[in-house]
């Protein structure tokens, strides 16, 4: 793969970082680009490096087993780091095999960053970006939204209402906002992206996403010192997965520092924490669907976090889910396995807040008390997906 024609651009308040990608797998040239606003006067200058758009690639190029060839220049201290970062990926999955950087140009000295008071804090609106945010909150200077991760490039309504949240959040927090849009994830996401071999399970989440952050904080050299990653998963919970602790830190150099964030508390302890400010329950967006508003209401993410908040004595106080009730489809509600360990951690929760009738249900959904009613929505699901299959 070769990463060439960098350039950046800024007009209107806007900046806008963009490089051209060659994949070997590829039949035509690729764009990558970052597009940023919020930057006031301090518009993000990689020094002609190289650093966000390596960083966003070199999933792709383990998986391809392609070296990457780039015509600037590569922060001293992201080399290392990027070669133990590939240590690390490619222990976790057979699939993917360390390769080769190859840079045209000199190798550039690490940038001092900007003033130390300068920290930002990748931000969705979710449980563990609002933990994040309220834990470091006398530290966090910049708030960093991102659209084409969670946010779909076409979903303009989403976008609109998330940003507008966002701001009057950070104003009450008193911090700024950095808004960055890329399509870093359709061009680098091997499970959506329309080159090379297909990738059958799920690139993002177990390969790419924590590497995707890290550019976008390295496209923001001299702007921030010190970039917050929200933790997904808990000490005892950790896997092999696209960001982590054991991983995130090697996206590191060119004068940003990448810090994961969190991994001392379970999602509960998380939401318990933030149903303490007003602030986080005006504008808490959890909801994984791509929808036109904040929060579907009807999901298990949402019905989730809504009981979670239910325990807490919170959910009265949040607008974000709006009139839903999360006890409407609780026995019918379909769990992945992947989660149950979040319906355990409700359960005793709710146990000890002797709330026997949330009890029951999440035995239900445990499978720990039978219902009739739970029993028929599992078999309809499975004649629904057998039917399904049978028009594939």
């Amino acid at each position: 793969m070769l990463i060439d024609d960098i350039r950046r651009n800024r007009a209107d308040g806007e900046t806008v970082l963009q490089a051209r990608i060659r994949p070997d797998g590829a039949g035509t040239d690729l764009s990558l680009w970052f597009r940023f606003r919020g930057l006031e006067n301090d518009a993000p200058d990689t020094g002609g490096l190289a650093d966000p758009f390596v960083i966003g690639m070199i999933p792709s190029c383990m998986l391809d087993g392609e070296d990457c060839r780039v015509s600037a220049p590569l922060a001293d201290l992201l080399k290392r780091n990027l070669a133990e970062a590939q240590r690390v990926l490619a222990g976790w999955f057979d699939f993917l095999s360390a390769v080769s950087l190859v840079g045209d140009g000199a190798d550039a000295p690490d940038a001092e960053g900007c003033a130390p008071a300068s920290v930002a804090c990748f931000f969705s609106g979710g449980v563990d970006s609002w933990y994040s945010a309220l834990r470091n909150q006398d530290r966090i200077t910049h708030l960093i939204l991102v659209r084409g991760f969670d946010i779909g490039l076409d979903n303009d309504t989403l976008w609109d209402t998330a940003r507008t949240e966002l701001d009057a959040a950070a104003r009450r927090l008193g911090k700024r906002v950095i808004t960055c849009e890329t399509n870093l994830r359709e061009i680098a996401d091997r499970g959506r992206a329309k080159w090379g071999a297909p990738f059958a399970g799920d690139f993002w989440g177990k390969c790419l996403h924590g590497a995707a952050l890290g550019a976008c904080a390295a496209a923001l050299r001299g702007t921030v010192r010190e970039v917050i990653v929200p933790a997904t998963h808990t000490t005892a919970t950790l896997k092999p997965w696209g960001s982590s602790p054991l991983l995130d830190k090697f996206w590191s150099g060119g004068g940003v520092r990448i810090v994961h964030d969190g991994c001392e508390a379970n999602r509960f302890e998380k939401v318990r924490h933030i149903s303490r400010s007003d602030i986080a329950l005006q504008s808490l967006r959890v909801c994984y669907q791509n929808l036109a508003h904040t929060n579907c209401g009807h999901c298990e993410k949402c019905v989730r976090t809504m009981i979670a908040l239910h325990v807490c004595g919170a959910l009265d106080r949040t607008p974000a889910f709006g009139d839903a009730d999360p006890f409407a489809k609780l026995r019918r509600l379909d769990v992945p396995a992947h989660v149950i360990r979040h319906y355990e951690l409700l359960l005793a929760e709710a146990r000890s807040a002797g709330d026997m009738k949330l009890s029951r249900y999440l035995e239900v959904i445990l499978e720990r008390r039978f219902s009739a009613e739970r029993a028929l929505a599992k078999l309809v699901r499975r004649m629904r997906t057998a039917r399904r299959r049978e028009a594939a």
